[in-house]
């Protein structure tokens, strides 16, 4: 879910901008606006397309709370320490709520354990594409690891693991050749999202079936982008491998389910 993305971003950096404020109160009405523009965008902007999806409004109850919350700060005198303890209350619940919202199989699959899921998933690979399974493999070790420095590579395993499954079901002059196709904009091939259309269509899928996976597949591209470009802009290495790590997962359960789908894998 892009919306939840996007405010997921502007809720860091705006904890980043908090780590260097000095004052004991948050007076700049400049930053203060900034508040109320991130609560606007989840009321105007995520909380609807998330209820679109036909997920509990009751899922979004703290939400709402939290929200609030921050409004209420930024209407008067506020502790910076306030405001630090709050985002990152928030910024984990958001994680949660990513999660529940995310658009296909995970919900499904309750009963199913991730060990079971995630076996299912690489012996598959092994069979189909052993570069893939190689790539998928190697991040699952590491993410089981727990002396890391840096998950940079991990999330780019994953994304290999994906990309190749779909050059193997989507060769780009196969793709390019549909009729009605055009290139991204600064962008030499078929895009992931193009490749995964391709497929569907391919299979007959309909557009109820299209568009939770090409919209998982975006999110994908985007939770490596923004975790990559992340890696240039965190100075505390702490907090940088804490945080790289929980992306990661969020990266492990896009691609998992992308490649269930598109391996027809039954569990």
């Amino acid at each position: 879910m892009k919306e939840l993305l996007e405010l997921q971003k502007n809720l860091q950096a705006f904890e980043r901008t908090l780590q260097n404020i000095r004052s004991q109160h948050l007076n700049t009405q400049k930053l203060k606006d900034d508040i109320r523009v991130i609560i606007q965008y989840y009321f105007k902007n995520v909380r609807p397309t998330y209820l679109s999806s036909r997920r509990p409004e009751a899922e979004l109850s703290e939400a709402d709370a939290f929200m609030q919350d921050l409004l209420r700060c930024a209407q008067k005198r506020t502790l910076v320490s306030a405001y630090k303890r709050l985002i990152k209350s928030i910024n984990k619940m958001f994680s949660e709520l990513e999660v529940k919202s995310l658009p296909f199989h995970l919900n499904k699959q309750k009963n199913i354990s991730d060990d079971t899921r995630f076996s299912a998933i690489l012996d598959t690979l092994k069979k189909f594409h052993p570069s893939a399974a190689l790539s998928y493999e190697q991040a699952m070790i590491d993410l089981n690891g727990n002396d890391r420095k840096s998950w940079r590579g991990t999330a780019v395993e994953f994304r290999e693991s994906l990309r190749e499954v779909l050059d193997i079901l989507a060769p780009d002059q196969d793709v390019k050749t549909q009729p009605g196709f055009k290139l991204e904009p600064n962008v030499k091939g078929p895009t992931m999202k193009q490749k995964t259309v391709f497929i569907l269509k391919a299979r007959e899928a309909s557009n109820n079936q299209i568009k939770p996976l090409t919209d998982a597949v975006n999110v994908i591209e985007e939770l490596i982008g923004k975790f990559i470009r992340s890696v240039y802009e965190r100075s505390s290495i702490a907090t940088h491998t804490h945080t790289s790590k929980e992306e990661v997962l969020k990266t492990r359960e896009y691609v998992s389910l992308a490649l269930i789908d598109l391996l027809e894998i039954k569990l």
